[in-house]
């Protein structure tokens, strides 16, 4: 290990490399169940230190795991074999915008978000848009082949990538594409890259097309008793020749949620269509008089629409954060995404739904949908209580039902999350003859399986029990601690990474243990025994300003600063404290004052206070 990290040092620099348990957990988990913790740690800053790095663990046989944001639902940026959690978000620049070629170059690390209000400068955007779009970096989106809400009207990443900078296996550059609308010369090279995973290469420079902002935007609401009639409406809009650019459903339970967090006021019915719809207001309006015809035929209620920018944009926010904003639902439960992202054919919805739900009841594990049902995508989310085995049983059942009504339908294990470790046991049913052809792409490719080892199927092993894995650690937590009292707002925290956004002290550091999502990991490993009390552990905790912001754009509402109160609270009962902490004490305990004056000097200035 030491060699490891001296040789890894002298590519990328002394602070770039981290080994410590602080550092490393923070990078072992994301939305999913499943759990692995890396090795080290590496920072790579240029596509010549990721080239340098591949080579070096190339010839070394070192398992190489490369990470963006870690929004991942699927366990596909965890390193399930160890080695290095390649750490790409220092890569973040915006090259080059071309906007009379309607194109960008950029670097992997560039977060969404960022990259459009770059663009709008110029009267253009990025379509692409994850619920995620404040954290998520386009590196990752291409990796995953990522979408969102637009993709009805928009399509997917690969829609919108024109070329790619990849580093190979063995750390040779690749380019492949270019800047051009469309081309036919030879194996399209980029779309194999995109969507895999980190398996094929290491996506360092991507050439995104670009779109004009649309003139003219309107968002339309419309309320039904049942989910199947909300999703025979949708079938019904776009054979009325809808193109809307964003079209999703709420079930009750979202759409509860969303009112508790966002206060909205929206009405409680079994389901909720929002559309957004873009283009000239000509053809907008007449898109939603077309569009409310065909919800009013299924029972469509209280159908409303609107232009107001303001009014909109607080709908579409609160249904980006709706994913992790379901942890509020029921204190002590968390979401398990294992059968979530499906895609489907557009006239099958409305009957899987009916179908998912009486699943669901047969095991009574309560089920909330959603989805991006303008292009067949439907999310059914889990909601158990992680600590007891017996719900985990049933989560692994109705997990496999959904995917046999989904197979059944004709449809995707995936839409837009990947497949990961979480989906892999099932891989093999979908692709059939095609998974063989990926594994021998991947063995020309990466012969000595190095990148992002054990994801997407391709090597037949099993799946970890999800049971056993990241809240496994909740069977052994301490008592007598003061983070006791706050396992539920601990357990709350989903891992989505909302808080990277709004967290100054991550902004100054860029690395996880800096962050709200990663103090929260620090705090619930510390208090599951995965770590000790130790003065980094302290450091890292008293580096947060508690300043709160994150708890004000965290979608569950985790209180993070009592979070870290209270470990700040167990490591000073511990013998961690500051040591000018521990000095103005001692000064309150000897002088009554935090400056260790003389009492009689206080007392003669309150004297002389009373006398002015």
């Amino acid at each position: 290990m030491e060699r490891l990290i001296k040789d890894l040092e002298e590519i990328v620099g002394v602070g770039d490399v981290l080994t410590a348990d602080e550092d490393l957990l923070c990078y072992s988990s994301d939305m999913s169940p499943l759990m692995y913790k890396p090795d080290v740690l590496v920072f790579a800053k240029s596509t010549e230190e990721v080239s340098r790095v591949l080579s070096y663990a190339n010839r070394n046989r070192i398992p190489v795991t490369p990470r963006g944001a870690g929004t991942s639902v699927v366990a596909s940026v965890l390193p399930r074999r160890g080695g290095i959690v390649l750490d790409l978000t220092k890569m973040d620049r915006v090259k080059e915008v071309r906007p009379e070629d309607l194109y960008a170059v950029v670097e992997p690390g560039v977060v969404l978000d960022r990259f459009n209000l770059e663009l709008a400068k110029y009267g253009l955007f990025f379509p692409p848009d994850p619920g995620s779009s404040s954290t998520c970096t386009l590196g990752g989106m291409a990796a995953t082949n990522a979408s969102g809400i637009r993709a009805a009207k928009y399509g997917t990443m690969k829609d919108w990538v024109y070329g790619l900078e990849v580093v190979l296996a063995n750390g040779d550059v690749l380019r492949v594409g270019s800047p051009v609308p469309k081309a036919s010369s030879g194996y399209n090279l980029v779309q194999l890259f995109i969507g895999s995973e980190g398996t094929l290469g290491v996506i360092t420079e991507l050439t995104l097309k670009l779109a004009p902002l649309p003139p003219y935007r309107a968002t339309l609401s419309a309320y039904f008793d049942s989910l199947e009639n909300a999703g025979r409406a949708v079938t019904e809009i776009l054979l009325a020749g809808v193109r809307p650019a964003a079209m999703e459903l709420l079930d009750r339970s979202s759409i509860r949620v969303i009112n508790e967090v966002f206060k909205l006021g929206v009405p409680e019915f079994e389901g909720l269509i929002v559309m957004e719809l873009d283009g000239a207001k000509e053809s907008v309006l007449n898109e939603i008089d077309r569009s409310t015809e065909a919800c009013r035929k299924w029972g469509g209620r209280d159908i409303v629409w609107t232009d107001d920018p303001t009014r909109s944009m607080a709908l579409w926010r609160a249904r980006k954060a709706l994913v992790p904003s379901l942890a509020r639902l029921k204190a002590g439960y968390t979401i398990i995404p294992l059968a979530e992202d499906p895609g489907l054919p557009i006239s099958q919805i409305a009957d899987t739904i009916k179908e998912c739900q009486r699943i669901g009841e047969k095991y009574g594990i309560g089920l909330t949908f959603f989805g991006h049902l303008g292009d067949g995508n439907l999310h059914p989310v889990m909601l158990i209580d992680p600590t007891d085995p017996e719900q985990w049983g049933k989560v692994v059942k109705v997990e496999e039902e959904i995917i046999n009504v989904l197979l059944r339908r004709r449809g995707v294990l995936s839409a837009e999350h990947g497949i990961g470790v979480v989906k892999s046991p099932f891989v093999g049913r979908t692709l059939g003859l095609g998974l063989e052809v990926m594994r021998r792409i991947k063995q020309a490719l990466d012969p000595n399986n190095i990148l992002n080892p054990g994801k997407m199927g391709l090597e037949g092993l099993e799946r970890e029990d999800p049971s056993s894995s990241y809240y496994a650690l909740l069977k052994a937590v301490k008592e007598g601690m003061a983070l006791q009292a706050l396992k539920n707002e601990i357990i709350k925290c989903f891992r989505c990474g909302f808080c990277r956004a709004a967290c100054p002290t991550f902004n100054y550091a860029k690395r996880e243990p800096f962050n709200a999502r990663g103090r929260v990991l620090l705090a619930y490993f510390y208090l599951t025994g995965r770590l000790n009390p130790s003065e980094k552990l302290l450091e890292l905790f008293s580096f947060c300003t508690l300043c709160a912001h994150c708890t004000m754009v965290c979608p569950p509402g985790v209180k993070v600063a009592e979070i870290i109160e209270a470990a700040k609270r167990d490591l000073a009962s511990s013998g961690f404290v500051k040591e000018g902490h521990r000095a103005i004490a001692r000064n309150i305990v000897e002088t009554g004052n935090i400056y260790g004056s003389d009492p009689r000097g206080r007392d003669e200035l309150a004297v002389s206070l009373e006398a002015a």
